[in-house]
């Protein structure tokens, strides 16, 4: 299985490839797809490492 911060890897790595892939001259299904690709991978990220205020500054459940 993998780590949380492998899987966080890799949808980084899909927000910058689909990101790479926009253009304004692609039709705007494809345009629209990608987008949604985007938002998945953005959103999968943000529920893996939430942000913590007032915490040890890690990405941890149980800070200390």
């Amino acid at each position: 299985m993998l780590s949380t911060e492998k899987i966080a890897k890799a949808f980084a790595a899909i927000v910058e490839e689909a990101s790479l892939a926009q253009n304004p001259d692609l039709p705007e299904a494809v345009q629209n797809h990608l987008k949604t690709i985007v938002s998945i991978a953005k959103h999968q990220s943000d529920i893996r490492f939430p942000v913590k205020d007032g915490c040890c500054g890690k990405h941890t459940q149980n800070c200390q």
